[in-house]
């Protein structure tokens, strides 16, 4: 930047500034050598006493109107261990040489300067032996290094009066001037706006260099950049590089600059004293009303970009649109009530958005909507009391009603997808394995309908699946899952039994006084395609017994004393989850009650001895019936599948 404000400082003819990149001597690799140092040389107006006078000063002034801090010379030393700088200037028509080194042991008057008879205006500066961890941090390609030296002075190559730009390296010669016209210029856009009344513009690029692969936004300070942001952050459809329509591809850069951010810019030139990333609430924000965040700044140019950019950013969301119908109508039809608002998230999902992705982004989607809708109901309630427009309360009430039904809608979508699912996994659980010629273990359906070795305390509520038994069963309120009944807290009982299902129709925990219990429900499960059934070992045996066990038992209440419940006359319920087989239905010939179901895949009954209802389910039954229950909401979500 100094030699860009010398050649400004010159008078008008050809100027030039070029930058010699020195290497640590040749390694035996095919990688470059590390770039020890460099050599920045110019014809502008050289190092006379006016300059140097600024050089010899802390924090001198004398560049401010250019944004200049006074500390650039520190800035040398901190990444190199000294700097060379021989300059040539006129004085009253003499040519005087002016050479010097700058070190830690740097004296001005060991800065002497002497006429001489010829030589060309300017200015040489070596910047040697570059220090850790500045030197490993250095790209070692020159294009690279000409690519970022752009981008840092973008606003200065713009000016007419931009000098030409070299880089010399191992016998290359890199105009930088070129790059610029043929990468940034014939490309660029410009906005401007305004925000609080202060003036900013922006410079849009489309870079199709290979070698830059991260849209950015880059705040600018004095025509050089100072804070980059990648713009992917902000703009979600910004994840990769962009088509052109010539086949090729770019990445966005855009650099911003106002009077305000050179006001502002700090000391090193490595951030602004302003309210900084994500404070549009901070503190600082909160003292000065006319202080401008950085949000504010961004959020406009954000504004521009996607403006810029919106015939490209279209067609991608378009793209985007069939991915989410897809996702929606195939896995999440849950979703559905927001196809019709995409337009107002769309732009929030990446357009490499993986399926679960873009659950995340829908389910956050639904939650918001939801969290909006909750908080304008209030509103809406709140003003019901003080309302006088009528109609008008009624129009917005009838809106509201509409928007938040939708999102009933979409919660019992999500109901019926579950239950779709989970009646895919039984169909699986109850059929023979492909590469073997049994069937599965019982527990498989089992813990499919409710986990086994838990209690309803231990599993939420929207968790199991008793439905699939009698949508009745969902209403439970205490549930024992091959448990020990010893083992159950909510009454005493001595019994090892453990029924696969133990169900009470209400807490007993809570229930009061001498309050009977409403029922007792027990399951049990039996292995699919199970043909050895007895008399004596028939697959009601082993529930009709739990239940008497149960029956047994001491009830507590909510202290944990006992209830005195006539325990005989509670109705007890049992369901037997079996295949009918041959033997089965020998058995079942002789069981009390026992009536064949109409559709013969299953039995019914009452032990008036033991004063148990019964019920035994074929396993295709089972599943079949589920299925009929629940197909008219399959119907209306079109996730029929192959079940019908």
């Amino acid at each position: 930047m100094n030699a860009l404000q010398a050649v400004q400082d010159a008078p008008k003819r050809f100027h030039k500034v070029v930058i010699d990149i020195h290497r640590d001597p040749e390694i035996l690799s095919d990688e470059l050598a590390p770039i020890n140092g460099f050599t920045v040389s110019d014809t502008g107006i050289g190092f006379d006493d006016d300059n140097f006078d600024s050089f010899n000063t802390a924090f001198s002034e004398y560049k401010s109107s250019r944004g200049g801090k006074g500390l650039g010379r520190f800035i040398w030393l901190k990444a190199f261990d000294r700097v060379e700088v021989d300059s040539i200037f006129e004085d009253s028509n003499i040519l005087v040489q002016r050479k010097f080194v700058f070190d830690g042991d740097y004296d001005p008057e060991k800065a002497p300067c002497q006429e001489i008879s010829s030589g060309r205006v300017g200015t040489v500066v070596r910047l040697i032996n570059f220090k850790e961890p500045y030197k490993s941090e250095c790209p070692r390609n020159s294009e690279q290094i000409a690519q970022r030296l752009i981008e840092h002075f973008l606003l200065v190559f713009l000016q007419d009066e931009c000098p030409e730009v070299e880089i010399h390296d191992l016998g290359k010669r890199i105009i930088l001037n070129d790059i610029f016209i043929r990468e940034f210029k014939s490309t660029a856009t410009s906005f401007k706006f305004k925000i609080k009344g202060t003036e900013f513009s922006l410079h849009g690029f489309k870079l199709t260099t290979p070698r830059v692969s991260k849209h950015r936004l880059i705040y600018a300070a004095n025509h050089r950049g100072v804070v980059s942001e990648k713009l992917e952050d902000y703009i979600p459809n910004l994840t990769g590089r962009l088509p052109l329509e010539d086949g090729s591809s770019f990445v966005y850069l855009a650099v911003v600059q106002s009077d305000y951010l050179n006001q502002r810019v700090n000391h090193v030139r490595t951030d602004f004293e302003m309210a900084s990333a994500d404070d549009s609430e901070s503190e600082q924000a909160t003292f000065f009303d006319d202080e401008i965040n950085r949000s504010d700044i961004r959020e406009e140019c954000i504004s521009n970009i996607s403006n810029d950019l919106r015939d490209i950013i279209s067609s991608i969301n378009d793209l985007k649109e069939e991915k989410i119908f897809r996702y929606v109508q195939e896995d999440a039809p849950q979703y559905k009530v927001l196809l019709k608002y995409r337009s107002e998230f769309i732009d929030k999902i990446s357009p490499t958005a993986s399926k679960s992705e873009l659950e995340a982004a829908l389910h956050r989607e639904l939650y918001q909507r939801e969290v909006k809708l909750k908080q304008e109901g209030s509103r809406i309630i709140k003003e019901a009391e003080k309302i006088d427009d009528y109609e008008g309360y009624q129009e917005r009430l009838s809106d509201f009603m509409t928007r938040y039904n939708e999102l009933g809608v979409s919660a019992l979508a999500q109901h019926v997808a579950h239950r779709k699912i989970i009646l895919e996994f039984l169909d699986r659980a109850i059929s023979r394995m492909p590469d073997k010629e049994q069937y599965p273990l019982e527990r498989a359906v089992h813990n499919i309908i409710f986990p086994m070795r838990t209690t309803s305390d231990d599993v939420p509520y929207d968790r199991h699946n008793l439905w699939i038994i009698d949508e009745k069963l969902t209403y439970h309120s205490f549930i024992s899952s091959d448990k020990p009944l010893s083992s159950i807290e909510h009454i005493e009982n001595a019994s090892s039994k453990r029924p696969d299902l133990f169900i009470f129709d209400r807490r007993v925990l809570f229930s009061e006084g001498g309050q009977p219990i409403n029922s007792i429900i027990v399951v049990e499960f039996k292995r699919p395609m199970r043909d050895d059934y007895k008399s004596d070992d028939n697959p009601l045996t082993q529930s009709f017994e739990a239940i008497e066990d149960i029956r047994a038992g001491k009830f507590k209440n909510e202290k944990g004393r006992p209830i005195s419940v006539a325990t005989r006359e509670i109705p007890a319920f049992c369901y037997v989850i079996c295949d009918i087989t041959d033997s089965l239905r020998n058995v079942m010939m002789d069981m009390e009650g026992a009536q064949l179901m109409p559709d013969n895949q299953g039995y019914y009954g009452y032990h008036s001895r033991r004063r148990i209802y019964y019920e035994i389910m074929d396993y295709n039954k089972l599943l079949r019936d589920a299925e009929r229950r629940n197909r008219i909401f399959f119907d209306k979500l079109n996730i029929l599948g192959e079940h019908r």
